[in-house]
């Protein structure tokens, strides 16, 4: 019976002492919180994607311009009948509006379009590299102070333009 109490026992430490050697782990897995950051503007600007819609809609833009430029010079002309310049100049009006309602709209578009892919990218990132916070700032304004150390900005470009362009 002692000799039962003993292995007893000795079962019951041991699995002590896994519980404490799996809750110590763990811990330490929980205080070694991965927090990065990166700067959000950099990030942005520098997205492949970003550059190619904006060549696209610069060249919209371009065309949308060129033909304003075009009713302008036909509204300098002394040649066309007041009828007619009253017609062109109501074009060139609209022409403008929709020109300005383009750009703005295309801006807040397609900036939505690139951060909705960022964040996917991002949290692809995230996960691979085990971060489990990664604070995004613009020139650090809202950021006090950042350790270069946990500064990502390059990493994270590398990877999401990898990604977008169907490298990874």
């Amino acid at each position: 019976m002692v000799k039962n109490k003993f292995k007893l026992l000795i079962a019951v430490n041991f699995l002590l002492l896994i519980v404490l050697i799996v809750a110590l782990i763990f811990v330490s897995l929980k205080l070694n919180t991965k927090i990065v950051a990166v700067n959000s503007s950099i990030l942005f600007d520098n997205f492949i994607m970003t550059r190619e819609l904006k060549r696209v809609g610069e060249k919209e833009f371009q065309t949308r311009k060129v033909q304003i430029d075009s009713l302008y010079s036909l509204l300098q002309s002394q040649s066309i009948s007041e009828n007619k310049r009253q017609i062109l100049l109501k074009q060139f009006i609209s022409d403008k509006e929709e020109l300005v309602q383009f750009n703005q709209s295309f801006a807040i578009n397609e900036s939505s379009k690139i951060w909705s892919r960022i964040h996917t990218y991002t949290e692809e990132f995230s996960k691979e590299n085990r971060y489990q916070l990664i604070i995004g700032s613009e020139n650090k304004t809202p950021v006090l102070y950042t350790d270069e150390t946990i500064d990502v900005t390059q990493d994270l470009l590398k990877y999401i333009n990898k990604r977008y362009e169907g490298l990874k």
